[in-house]
């Protein structure tokens, strides 16, 4: 089971039900880090790294010049032994535009563009002065026909899951909003925003899903359409619509381009062969603050004791020491 997102209450009425929020759907992607690629011999060519530019697009896609049917030669042109090539990772680093210097982190404040090349410069604190708290509550303040909630409004997915001895209200609710078709309208404070959350009974869940406000759904286009249809046509139409009905099932659909791109890092990392294995960094044991402290009150009574011997015999234990022998 993922872990929780959000702990606290759903509350409706009277009634004070202890739920957890969990993840319920998330994009998945291949994760790449930016790499220096620094060559270090000239030697034969046997790895191709393709240009991504329009220009080399453009050759590769529409080829005026070959005779269809015939081989073309291969070309050579950015390729490179990349087995003999290094490679390091790189940072990003913050620079003026005006005056090339680097900059730290702790330098940079943000800034409300309100004219070209003109801001409104504000301070990271009075951006989190009206952050939201995060609340111990769900609010469920509104119940409306699931018809009548355009699913354009829905954000991110989440599930409502009861904690220990909660399940019979949890269940009772979610066969009270089936039966009544409805879907529940609540607020919650998560993630420093206030979000509105339409909750909607699943089969045996309560699933949560944050809501886009109104001003950040865009409007749909103005469409002209004709309303007038001859029996026939609207017969002819349903005809094919059921002909292609069937069974809703997620698991058949695939993200053909993540599989190409996790068979291209397959062959990738086959093709480099055994590779020594990463030697453990020793583990550290943690520290004995006893001892630490221990050790410290002794490394007092030592100066102390150092502080109250003579000048002179503090020289004469200075001469004892040995000299040390320059290289």
């Amino acid at each position: 089971m993922p872990s929780a997102v959000w702990s606290g209450h759903l509350h409706f009425g009277l009634v004070a039900m202890p739920v957890k929020l969990l993840v319920a759907a998330r994009t998945k992607t291949t994760r790449f880090r930016r790499l220096y690629r620094k060559p270090i011999n000239n030697g034969p060519s046997l790895t191709s790294f393709p240009s991504f530019s329009q220009d080399h697009e453009d050759q590769d896609s529409h080829r005026t010049n070959e005779i269809p049917g015939t081989p073309s030669e291969p070309k050579q042109n950015n390729v490179r032994d990349t087995a003999r090539d290094e490679y390091s990772t790189v940072r990003q680093v913050l620079q003026s535009e005006v005056t090339g210097e680097e900059i730290q982190t702790h330098e940079v404040i943000k800034g409300y563009e309100i004219a070209p090349n003109e801001f409104a410069a504000i301070d990271p604190q009075e951006i989190k002065a009206a952050e939201i708290e995060t609340s111990d509550t769900i609010d469920l303040f509104h119940f409306v026909k699931g018809t009548k909630v355009d699913p354009i409004y829905f954000e991110r997915s989440y599930y409502v899951v009861p904690d220990v001895g909660a399940e019979k209200v949890y269940a009772l609710l979610i066969a009270a909003m089936r039966k009544e078709e409805c879907l529940g309208i609540a607020r919650i404070g998560m993630h420093r925003r206030e979000h509105m959350l339409i909750l909607r009974p699943a089969e045996d869940q309560l699933v949560a899903h944050t809501m886009f406000y109104a001003n950040e759904v865009r409007s749909a286009p103005h469409l002209e359409l004709t309303t007038k249809f001859s029996n026939k046509e609207l017969s002819m139409a349903v005809t094919l619509i059921k002909g292609y009905e069937g069974i809703f099932d997620p698991t058949q659909f695939k993200d053909l381009y993540q599989e190409r791109v996790q068979e291209i890092i397959d062959a990738k990392v086959s093709n480099l062969g055994d590779r020594k294995p990463v030697p453990a960094s020793p583990a550290t044991r943690a520290p004995d603050l006893m001892e630490q402290i221990r050790l410290s009150l002794a490394q007092l009574e030592s100066k102390k004791r150092d502080a109250k011997k003579p000048v002179h015999k503090m020289l004469t234990v200075a001469k004892k020491k040995p000299q040390r022998v320059r290289a």
